[in-house]
């Protein structure tokens, strides 16, 4: 073990854990005296993540709906809360956006203060026509088709392999 590795790290998974915390526990193996002998000792050592914030939701998300009881309703409710979310945030712009075609016509009083976070909102949202979003958004459109394309591949293989399964069952009659 030794002579691949000089200094072996354990790495021990417990998927029995139902814990916040992150079932993984590491270990360093160490030679320490033992009673005048060499003996490997594996030394529990702390750990950190490094990730950034789509991979965390992205791990919760997984780790929310794997300790679901039932992943279709989840998945379901999981896509409605999106729906309300977005409908709702629709209904906001919407709503800010007849202010300020209003207040343009001067059929509304114009309120700076108003005027001033309409403004600030729209610098801080991302520009959807900068070079990085495109690229962005066409990885992830590929992405997607891809996951898509790949699933339509899954379920083609399967049938077939069904096909082959009854294929056979009739050439043995």
């Amino acid at each position: 073990f030794f002579i691949i590795n000089e200094s072996p790290v354990f790495l021990q998974l417990n998927p029995q854990a139902r814990t916040s915390d992150l079932p993984i526990s590491m270990f360093e193996s160490v030679i320490d005296l033992v009673r005048g002998e060499a003996t490997v000792l594996f030394v529990d050592i702390p750990y950190t993540l490094a990730t950034e914030e789509a991979e965390r939701i992205g791990v919760d998300h997984v780790a929310r709906m794997s300790t679901a009881d039932t992943g279709d309703s989840s998945t379901a409710e999981h896509l409605v809360a999106q729906h309300s979310s977005i409908k709702m945030l629709h209904n906001r712009i919407k709503i800010i956006l007849a202010y300020i075609q209003a207040s343009q016509k001067d059929e509304v009083a114009k309120n700076h203060d108003i005027l001033r976070d309409c403004y600030s909102l729209c610098y801080r949202l991302p520009v959807l026509n900068s070079q990085r979003f495109q690229e962005d958004y066409y990885t992830q459109c590929n992405d997607v088709c891809l996951m898509a394309y790949l699933g339509a591949i899954t379920k083609g293989s399967n049938t077939m392999n069904q096909v082959q399964y009854f294929v056979t069952i009739y050439c043995f009659k």
